[in-house]
C-alpha cells in the first residue's frame, strides 16, 4: 500500500506539473495573438485606453505581460499609474511574474535617480504571498538596497508612497517592512513606517498599528497611540497589553470613523516619561540644545539651566541623552549619548551649571550638531535670531535642517525664550522649525 500510494502522489505531481506547463503555454500563445494590438492601446493618447490595455494583460500572468505593464509604472497620468499598480498587483501569486519584477528593481536600485524607480517593484514584491518571493525581497531589501547609494531613503519612500497611495493593499507591505531588520536599526524608517499606517483609514490599519505598538518605543510609539486615541476614543496610553486586549475584543466590530481634518500634532495628552518646559519628552534618545547667547545673560540663563537641570533628573534610566551648548561656537557635553544613570545625570547636571554666556548665536551649527547624534528628538532652546555660523539666515536654516530631517525623522522640539510678538522674526523662525520637523513650538515670554 505505501508504495501504490507514493506511485499515485508521483503520478499525481507529475499531471499537476503538465498541467501547468499546458496552463503557461495557452497564456503565451494567446498573449503573442494579442500583443501587437496591446501595444498600440498602450501608446493611445487617451488614458481610458491605456487602462483597458492594462486590464487586459493582467489576464496574461507571463513575464512578457509584467514588462509591458511595468512600463506604464511611469505614464504620466496619475490614474493610469493606478491601474498599472493594480494590474501587477492581481498577479504576484505568479513566481515568473514577480521574478521579473525582481529583476527589474535590482536593475533600478542602482539608478541616477538613486533607485526612487524601484520603489513601487519592491512594493509589489512585499506584498507578494509567495514564501520564495518573501525570502528573497526581505534579503535585497537587506542587502542590495543598504549597499545601493540611496538605500535607506528608498526604503523611506517606499513607506510614504505606500501610506500615500495604496490604501488597504499597503497594509501588509508596510507590516513585511516591519519585520526587516532595516526596521529594528533605523528609526526613520519606523517612523515612516507608523505614519504611513496612520494615513490607511481602514480597521485592518489599527489592528497593524497596535502591533507596532508592542514593539517600537519612544517617539513612535506615541506617534502611535495618539492616533489610536484619536479614532479609536480608547484611552489606554502607552500601555500596549491594554490596546492589545480592546482590539482582540474589539476588531470585528470597529468601524474606522470619518474625519474632516487632520488632526493636531501632539493634541492628545498622553502621560509622557517627563517634560522639558511643559513639552513633553517620549524619546528614549535625546539631545538638548542650549543657547549660551549673551542676551541669555542673567535671569534668561538661569531658569534655562533650572529648567534643563530639572528635565534630566526627571529622565528614565532607559533612556539615552546628549547636551549641546552654543553661543559663536558650539561645544558639547559627551561625543555620544549616554545613558541616564543617576552618575550620568549628576555629570550632566554639574556641566550645565558649569556654562558661561558669550557673544552671537550660531543656531544651525547647534542644529548640525545635534543631529550628528544617534537621536529621535532634539530640544532647542534660544532666545535670539541665528547670527553667524555655516547659515545665519532664518528661513535657510529651516530649509537646510528639513532637508536633513527628510530621512532621519527626528522630532524638534523647540523653545523661544522672550521672542517678542508672536509673528515676529524668532517667532515664526522657531515655529515653523518645529512644525516643518514633526515637533512642537513653546513660546515662553520672559
Amino acid at each position: 500500500m505505501p508504495a501504490m500510494f507514493a506511485r499515485l502522489v508521483f503520478c499525481g505531481a507529475i499531471w499537476l506539473c503538465f498541467s501547468q506547463i499546458a496552463f503557461a503555454i495557452d497564456h503565451l500563445e494567446d498573449f503573442r495573438q494579442a500583443r501587437q494590438s496591446l501595444q498600440q492601446q498602450l501608446r493611445s493618447k487617451q488614458p481610458a485606453d491605456r487602462i483597458a490595455a492594462l486590464k487586459r494583460l493582467q489576464d496574461f500572468p507571463i513575464a512578457d505581460s509584467a514588462r509591458l505593464i511595468q512600463n506604464s509604472l511611469n505614464d504620466p497620468a496619475d490614474e493610469v499609474h493606478a491601474a498599472a499598480y493594480n494590474a501587477l498587483l492581481t498577479l504576484t501569486g505568479n513566481q515568473e511574474v514577480c521574478d521579473t519584477l525582481m529583476q527589474a528593481a535590482k536593475k533600478a536600485i542602482h539608478r541616477k535617480d538613486d533607485g526612487q524607480s524601484a520603489v513601487p517593484l519592491l512594493s509589489l514584491l512585499l506584498a507578494s504571498n509567495l514564501p520564495s518571493v518573501q525570502r528573497d525581497t526581505n534579503e535585497f531589501l537587506e542587502k542590495s538596497a543598504l549597499s545601493a547609494k540611496g538605500g535607506v531613503p528608498v526604503m523611506m519612500t517606499l513607506a510614504d508612497e505606500l501610506g500615500n497611495h495604496h490604501g488597504q493593499s499597503a497594509v501588509l507591505p508596510l507590516m513585511r517592512l516591519s519585520k526587516t531588520k532595516i526596521f529594528a536599526n533605523h528609526f526613520g524608517l519606523r517612523r515612516a513606517v507608523a505614519h504611513a499606517l496612520t494615513r490607511i483609514q481602514q480597521p485592518q490599519a489599527v489592528g497593524a498599528l497596535i502591533e507596532l505598538a508592542g514593539v517600537v518605543h519612544g517617539e513612535v510609539q506615541a506617534d502611535i497611540v495618539e492616533h489610536l486615541t484619536q479614532v479609536t476614543g480608547q484611552i489606554f496610553g502607552l500601555e500596549s497589553a491594554a490596546w492589545a486586549r480592546w482590539w482582540e475584543e474589539n476588531k470585528d466590530t470597529f468601524e474606522y470613523p470619518k474625519r474632516s481634518a487632520e488632526t493636531p500634532y501632539r493634541s492628545v495628552g498622553l502621560n509622557s516619561s517627563g517634560s522639558y518646559y511643559g513639552l513633553p519628552v517620549f524619546a528614549e534618545r535625546l539631545v538638548f540644545v542650549l543657547d549660551t547667547s549673551g542676551s541669555m545673560t542673567g535671569q534668561r540663563i538661569m531658569a534655562a539651566k533650572r529648567e534643563l537641570i530639572k528635565a534630566i533628573g526627571n529622565l528614565p534610566e532607559r533612556a539615552s541623552f546628549g547636551i549641546v551648548v552654543f553661543n559663536s561656537s558650539v561645544s558639547v557635553w559627551q561625543k555620544q549619548l549616554v545613558p541616564a544613570t543617576q552618575n550620568a545625570k549628576l555629570a550632566a547636571i554639574a556641566y550645565v551649571g558649569s556654562q558661561d554666556t558669550a557673544a552671537n548665536t550660531a543656531s544651525y551649527d547647534a542644529l548640525e550638531t545635534a543631529f550628528n547624534f544617534d537621536t529621535e528628538a532634539i530640544y532647542f532652546l534660544s532666545d535670539g535670531a541665528p547670527n553667524g555660523g555655516k547659515i545665519p539666515a532664518p528661513v535657510d536654516i529651516v530649509a537646510a535642517i528639513t532637508a536633513i530631517n527628510r530621512v532621519r525623522r527626528v522630532s524638534l522640539y523647540t523653545i523661544g525664550i522672550g521672542v517678542g510678538f508672536p509673528g515676529g522674526p524668532l517667532d515664526l523662525f522657531l515655529k515653523t522649525l518645529a512644525e516643518q520637523n514633526l515637533g512642537l513650538y513653546r513660546r515662553v515670554d520672559q
